[in-house]
């Protein structure tokens, strides 16, 4: 039923994160419905959209269902209909502060665990780039990161310092086994469940609450904002698409704001 869908995706070449996405909401709305695809109207739509709504979901949760079930009834069916997308709510996030940070970092023993706290904050990537850095993705002398095939299959550079370099070059010779990765695991790089599980156990022996690996790209993005780096740079080392994705981090207030290079 859905392989037209499944085969357009691959034609675009949308990430496999996307493809499973598109598929699942197209399967869950249909169970939701009752109905075949070609039975399906717009109110089943709407009625689907507004019961998701009713979860308390986020608008940008809602809007990507939206997107999934508009890009197989209008895309592949080529159905036509007239739903809005809803308004993004406006959220102050919450960013750690150097202090926080440095506190995990303290009362985390293993050194691969420290390692991956630190390139979060100081490099700004997403976890699920973070398991997939290899050695020579990592470019001492310009003393930059390429990360390959980030969110939409982009590619960019982001920068790594000086002392996070030479933390990386001792790890690396201490390690148990070799591998391209960075952060290997037997089955080849660690999962992105791992790094959530080494931050979840970080902030907890810290005493810190809402600390994700997003809460550290996102402090990453705020911290440098404040001190002075200009927007378009750190847009790009992010990887937004949208620099009015990049300036939303200029919303959140920094109560008390230190370098950067202090922990980088």
């Amino acid at each position: 039923m859905f392989q037209p869908l499944i085969d357009e995706c691959r034609l675009r070449n949308y990430s496999e994160k996307t493809r499973k996405i598109y598929l699942q909401y197209n399967e869950h709305f249909l169970k939701f419905s009752r109905k075949g695809p070609l039975q399906i109207t717009e109110k089943d739509i709407r009625n689907y959209l507004l019961y998701l709504s009713d979860k308390n979901l986020s608008s940008a949760t809602i809007n990507l269902a939206h997107n999934a079930l508009e890009f197989y009834y209008g895309t592949i069916l080529k159905r036509k209909f007239s739903i809005p997308f809803q308004k993004k709510e406006h959220r102050i996030h919450y960013v750690a502060s150097l202090n926080d940070i440095e506190k995990m970092i303290a009362v985390t023993l293993n050194p691969k665990h420290k390692l991956i706290i630190k390139l979060l904050y100081c490099s700004g990537v997403r976890r699920s780039e973070l398991v997939k850095i290899k050695l020579n993705d990592i470019h001492t002398e310009r003393k930059l990161i390429h990360i390959q095939q980030g969110k939409g299959n982009k590619d960019r550079y982001t920068i790594i310092s000086s002392a996070l370099l030479t933390e990386i070059k001792e790890y690396v010779e201490k390690r148990p086994y070799q591998s391209e990765y960075l952060f290997a695991s037997r089955d080849g790089h660690l999962t992105t469940a791992t790094v959530e599980a080494v931050i979840k156990e970080a902030a907890r022996k810290a005493r810190i609450k809402n600390i994700t690996p997003h809460t550290l790209r996102r402090s990453f993005a705020t911290h440098h904002l404040h001190k002075g780096t200009k927007l378009p740079y750190v847009q790009k080392m992010m990887g937004h698409k949208d620099i009015r994705t990049t300036q939303g981090y200029w919303d959140i207030p920094m109560e008390c704001l230190n370098e950067v290079e202090r922990l980088c």
